[in-house]
């Protein structure tokens, strides 16, 4: 987890995701899109992200947030232009995120579940 606060102390410091994490995601879109609907590597990319062992330092709220701005840099940087199909495409990834992210949170139990499976953590 990385924060960057302003210079203003009036500003609350702003959630980011790993540097790691965040060229993973320009990586997947670098090129700007072949096809408007997201693809299985970065669906692959999103789900390492959320299997991250930083993902625990952020609160989901937080975790989301830091995923969007990220997302949104590396569309900026993978010169994806601002319009309807980007805003569809990047609601799409962020979908994708929601879903990995809590496909791979831990149960009530401390078992994690993934795709209906349960996994024991903690030598269970």
């Amino acid at each position: 987890m990385i924060t960057y606060s302003s210079s203003s102390d009036s500003q609350p410091a702003r959630w980011r995701l790993p540097t790691a994490h965040q060229e993973l995601l320009r990586s997947t879109l670098d090129g700007g899109p072949t096809a408007w609907t997201v693809t299985p590597r970065q669906r692959a990319a999103i789900r390492q992200i959320c299997l991250a062992p930083e993902k625990q330092s952020f609160a989901p709220e937080h975790f989301l947030v830091a995923f969007k701005l990220a997302l949104a840099n590396a569309a900026n940087d993978a010169g994806i232009l601002p319009g309807p199909e980007r805003n569809d495409l990047l609601a799409r990834l962020v979908s994708v995120c929601i879903e990995e992210f809590y496909r791979s949170a831990p149960s009530s139990d401390g078992a994690r579940t993934t795709g209906g499976q349960e996994l024991a953590v903690g030598g269970r």
